[in-house]
């Protein structure tokens, strides 16, 4: 280490970096800020406080290793053969492997498959747009949060990395998704040589925990140096309603007559250079800019008259639907075949990103004029791989191109492919992901037309899997598209642009009204978009949001909830509520890789509440939120790969996840609790250093529903904590049980297991639920009073004995890593606060 600086003084007490980091080589300079700008001295003293620079898996297997023994891997749509390796292959369901592989180690391995593919796209994405920036302004140019965030602000960079929240240069960024990239490739490895189940879905976690710096990364950048909105350079004051809902989006709102250009998937960088090229030549009034995926949510945090139209769920429609003159694509977090689609209607594509191509010839050497003249000519599209020659292609087609007008089936056209469907043949629906009643509506097209595919439009991805499967070749999909010109004009829908980060000053405002008992809690909502359920993301954040929720919303699923609109206000969702972080309020952060602004503000309650920093220090971080908050996220829809990852970081810092919900049956492997096993629910107490058993909160990690009833209880439950105080268990008992009555008609069968007083029961249920007690559940009952209670074990003891050894109550500090003890010693240290206080009175 040679002169560099391994000690300093944190108030009266010296640290050693060396005794807190296990290998400082090469990180000495972040390790010393982390300490002197961001430990607090008491927390020092008390716990074994540690530092893990550019964390590996290893170092977290403490808290990953607890949250897999309490919520065990449960995996579906299993594979029993291996064929990873020259000795295969090896049938798992009859036993081991030749290399020792058991079947539960193979599903994890594809599991953490899956979440590094999830990856993939999304780091491309960091890589390439950093790469650019570190082009365009240098390395050296800064970075920053915004004006109100600071050091104890969490990111996932400092978390992990245990690089400084301040100051920070593009630099630094490289340096940070360096990591995260070579984390990736360890993982990938492990994916196919890694033979423990536990340690392998410990990987998954941390595989979506480096997504998730890939996300802060792409934000950094965006809010830094492109000036996307950013509610952290704000006043508190302002977040009322900051941004305002001024973008208006779907098929409806997009002005007939003029050229139409549309960016889908991660091509923010071009949507930029393009939307300021227009504002440049003042034709913005003149062009239609549309958004499909995580583009249209971009574009609304920079330029108000884009129309966003829908998620990548629902791209393949889109496109086919003819509306777009020139489509500028990128990679996203699905795959689909472009070409066929906008080859149909006379689309020309620019395709910009720079890791694959689609089959479209590389003009990226090509001069802008000659590419322009081909396009135009009616070639189908181009390959450009440099973003200021892709953008000014990209504007000189727009103004030019003329294509031949509508593209879409006629009635008379339909009527006549309906007749070919025959009535003893029903493959199409055999073959539908989402189970369309398909045959029977294309027959009514044969009598009444097109209107009788209205409702099947509405439920359908537009995959095509009904098309390849038909005997009679029958253009299913060009029906389905073609039933759409009914529904367009009315295809409309008002949003509230994301709005970046949420800084500590705005989420400590509402902490206290949080935890009294005015909010069942805070949610979280994810999803790539539900063609089948298209209403009931936005019917389920209404639901949560009217009920006093805190409700967090980012990419597809932001437009998928503004598409809701209340016929008793006439106002649609971003209209009714409010956008500053607190109660009542519905916060949109921004596209998909903005949802790492609900995680990070998440995260931060461990500095904020109890002083522990969080750079460099997941697990204790995680110990302490996954203990106190952790929000339940509810993912809906269809899901690509990339939720896969998203999913495992909400879980790895405790947050329980609810999926659904025909996606929920693809999903690989869930975490499911088992509320009745007691034994599996303990936390210790950090001061006598025993377990003590607690209720089963939260129930489960990761679980499917099947419908938005059962999602909105699940996620009421799902909120509850052994430490939460009385007023705040009451009200989110109240509505689990109004969602269980309203959503099944009955009580929900486990709400005993979370009652420790009578003071918890909610008023309007208070006497059937001291009646139920008694008689169904054994606990001693005095008037409106609790006076014994049925211990988990079995045995009838008093409310103050109960209190004493179940739960959470009377000021325990719980902890599930024995690390976290404090130090027994404690009351012989002296703070300099403490040194300061006794100077004075002397």
């Amino acid at each position: 280490m040679g002169d560099k600086k391994t000690k300093t003084v944190l108030g009266s007490s010296e640290v050693d970096i060396t005794k807190v980091c296990r290998d400082i080589r090469g990180v000495e300079d972040i390790v010393l800020w982390a300490v002197e700008n961001d430990w607090m001295e008491n927390r020092f003293q008390q716990f074994d406080t540690r530092i893990f620079p550019f964390t590996d898996q290893a170092d977290v297997s403490e808290w990953d290793s607890h949250l897999l023994d309490r919520y065990t891997p449960l995996y579906c749509n299993t594979v029993e053969t291996c064929t990873d390796c020259p000795l295969g292959p090896c049938n798992l369901s009859s036993g081991k492997g030749v290399c020792g592989l058991e079947f539960e180690g193979y599903q994890a391995r594809l599991s953490l498959r899956k979440a590094c593919r999830g990856c993939s796209t999304q780091m491309v994405h960091s890589r390439e747009l950093l790469d650019y920036a570190i082009k365009v302004f240098g390395r050296e140019k800064e970075v920053s949060w915004g004006a109100h965030h600071d050091a104890s602000d969490l990111s996932h960079i400092g978390l992990f990395t245990c690089i400084p929240m301040g100051g920070q240069n593009l630099a630094d960024l490289d340096r940070a998704l360096a990591y995260a990239e070579a984390q990736l490739v360890k993982l990938s490895s492990a994916s196919f040589t890694g033979t423990d189940a536990i340690e392998l879905e410990g990987m998954v976690f941390h595989a979506g925990s480096m997504l998730m710096i890939g996300k802060d990364v792409i934000e950094l950048i965006k809010m830094s140096l492109f000036g996307l909105t950013n509610a952290s350079d704000h006043e508190v004051s302002e977040m009322i309603d900051w941004p305002e809902v001024n973008v208006v989006g779907g098929l409806g709102n997009v002005e007939p007559g003029k050229p139409v250009i549309t960016f889908m998937g991660d091509t923010f960088l071009l949507a930029y250079l393009v939307a300021n090229q227009l504002k440049e030549k003042g034709l913005t009034e003149k062009v239609e800019v549309c958004g499909i995926g995580p583009a249209g949510d971009d574009l609304a945090r920079f330029y108000e008259r884009v129309r966003p139209l829908a998620p990548m769920t629902k791209a393949r429609k889109i496109l086919r639907y003819g509306i777009s003159d020139v489509l500028v694509g990128g990679s996203s977090c699905m795959n689909l075949d472009i070409l066929e689609d906008t080859k149909r209607v006379g689309t020309r594509v620019i395709w910009v990103s720079r890791d694959k191509n689609i089959g479209l010839p590389d003009r990226t050497d090509s001069f802008v004029d000659d590419i322009v003249k081909d396009l135009v000519a009616g070639a189908p599209g181009a390959w450009i791989r440099l973003p200021e020659k892709a953008a000014e292609v990209a504007l000189k087609v727009l103004q030019q191109v003329k294509r031949k007008g509508d593209y879409r089936l006629s009635e008379e056209k339909a009527k006549a492919e309906a007749k070919k469907c025959r009535e003893d043949c029903d493959l199409c629906f055999s073959n539908c992901p989402n189970s369309l009643l398909l045959s029977k509506a294309v027959q009514q097209v044969a009598k009444e037309g097109i209107k009788a595919l209205a409702e099947v439009e509405k439920g359908c991805f537009g995959c095509g899997a009904c098309v390849k499967i038909c005997p009679e070749n029958i253009p299913l999909l060009d029906l389905i598209v073609a039933s759409m010109e009914k529904r367009a004009p009315g295809d409309k829908f008002k949003l509230r642009p994301g709005r970046g980060p949420l800084p500590r000053v705005e989420t400590s405002s509402w902490a206290f009204s949080s935890m009294w008992g005015n909010t069942p809690g805070i949610c979280h909502l994810l999803g790539c978009g539900d063609a089948k359920h298209e209403e009931d993301l936005g019917w389920i954040a209404y639901e949560l949001t009217a009920r006093n929720f805190i409700t967090f919303v980012a990419g597809c699923a932001a437009g998928e909830v503004a598409r809701h609109f209340n016929e008793k206000t006439k106002k649609y969702i971003f209209d009714e509520f409010g956008a500053e972080a607190n109660l009542r309020n519905l916060i949109n952060t921004g596209d998909c890789a903005a949802c790492v602004h609900i995680l990070d503000q998440a995260m931060k309650w461990p500095r904020t509440g109890a002083g522990a920093s969080h750079y460099g220090n997941f697990a204790e971080t995680a110990d302490i939120y996954g203990n106190l908050v952790s929000p339940p996220l509810l993912v809906w829809g269809a899901l690509p790969d990339r939720m896969y990852p998203i999913v495992a970081a909400w879980a790895r810092g405790g947050c329980p996840v609810v999926v659904g919900p025909e996606s929920a049956f693809d999903w690989h492997r869930f975490l499911p609790g088992n509320k009745w096993d007691w034994k599996r629910w303990w936390y210790y107490d950090s001061w006598t250093r025993k377990k003590r058993p607690v209720e089963p909160a939260p129930k489960h990690m990761i679980i499917p529903v099947e419908t938005r009833e059962e999602a909105v209880t699940a996620v009421t439950i799902m909120c509850q904590r052994p430490v939460a105080i009385r007023d705040f268990r009451l009200i989110g008992l109240e509505t689990y049980v109004e969602f269980s009555l309203a959503a099944f008609g009955e009580w929900p069968d486990d709400w005993p297991l979370f009652v420790r007083s009578s003071w918890e029961l909610p008023v309007r249920y208070k006497a059937k639920m001291l009646r139920e007690l008694a008689d169904k559940h054994g606990w001693e009952v005095e008037r409106l009073n609790l006076k014994r209670a049925k211990h988990p074990d079995g045995r009838l003891v008093d409310m103050e004995t109960m209190q004493n050894e179940f739960s959470c109550m009377g000021g325990v500090y719980p902890t599930r890593v024995p690390r976290m003890f404090p130090d027994p010693e404690i009351r012989n240290y002296k703070t300099s606060y403490e040194i300061g206080v006794k100077e004075k009175k002397s």
